[in-house]
């Protein structure tokens, strides 16, 4: 019918140029072609694309952990561990915070990335002394507080979500403390179960053990004391921990937050102050503290 249109026009107006345009039904056909195409293109690409988003995937839990506990495996010169991140700097795990008028909606865990958040107005970093009362251990001095970003969201973004825009899951222990991050893997079309990412945070805080020696223990009055900064507790002054172990010649602190942290002993009227790094998913760090007649006099 277009052919034969476009032919009468062509007599009328033979000086004009005219062309046969397509009927609706081959339009149709061309639209159902099309979206063939377009179809099987997609379907080709999706196993790429599930590829891409695993591995985006993969890598933001890294990035949260590296941000949360620093990177492994970072030494000194010397060869001295060197702890870093939010645990580190703070003394606790970023809180997990929800929409107020609908918790389901979305987790943040914006301590990590925003210098507006509460804790980086109240505790920036400086060096902190421990408190004068009961005890005093003011001589005792660590640098620590909100030293963020430790993490960076991607631009135009306020929001920490994973590849299919939906926030990480959280897992506290029984404490309540943050212990593990897991993503979800959507199930494709030959899975019945979904995959799980996830990384493990429980390392950021460890035991720290160790002995004093001592010339004559059965007569020695000891005193071990553990230093860290905690904002949950103190905002101005370093957090004690007092001795678990209730043995002169031993110490036992649990779940002591990774960093820098400072460890005192007071053994008959002496005092010795040991520095040290605690650090993440390893062993119980263990000490010798030399309470023996050259100790230092504190």
């Amino acid at each position: 019918m277009a052919r034969i249109c476009s032919a009468k026009l062509s007599r009328l107006f033979p000086n004009q140029r005219f062309r046969s345009g397509l009927t609706l039904l081959e339009l149709m056909v061309v639209l159902v072609i099309l979206a063939i195409v377009a179809t099987v293109a997609v379907q080709s690409l999706q196993p790429q694309v599930d590829s891409q988003r695993f591995e985006s995937a993969a890598r933001l839990l890294e990035e949260i952990k590296i941000a949360t506990l620093g990177p492994a495996q970072k030494f000194q010169l010397d060869g001295t561990p060197i702890v870093s991140g939010f645990v580190a700097d703070v003394g606790r795990f970023p809180r997990i915070e929800t929409n107020d008028e609908d918790p389901e909606e979305y987790l943040s865990l914006s301590e990590l990335w925003s210098n507006e958040n509460q804790l980086a107005i109240q505790f920036p970093f400086q060096f902190r002394a421990g408190p004068a009362q009961p005890e005093d251990y003011s001589a005792v001095r660590l640098p620590c507080g909100w030293r963020g970003p430790y993490l960076q969201l991607p631009i135009g973004t306020s929001k920490l979500v994973d590849p299919w825009g939906r926030p990480p899951e959280t897992v506290v222990d029984e404490m309540g403390t943050l212990e593990r991050l897991q993503i979800t893997i959507p199930l494709s079309n030959n899975q019945t179960e979904p995959q799980v990412l996830s990384a493990n945070l429980s390392g950021g805080k460890v035991q720290v053990t160790g002995k004093v020696l001592l010339d004559r223990p059965e007569s020695a009055t000891v005193r071990i004391a553990l230093l860290t900064p905690d904002p949950n507790s103190s905002l101005t002054s370093l957090v004690v921990y007092d001795d678990e172990d209730k043995q002169p010649g031993s110490f036992l602190f649990s779940r002591v937050p990774v960093g820098f942290r400072a460890l005192v002993a007071d053994v008959n009227g002496k005092r010795q102050i040991k520095y040290l790094q605690v650090t993440p998913n390893g062993p119980p760090v263990i000490f010798d503290f030399q309470a023996r007649a050259s100790a230092i006099n504190e």
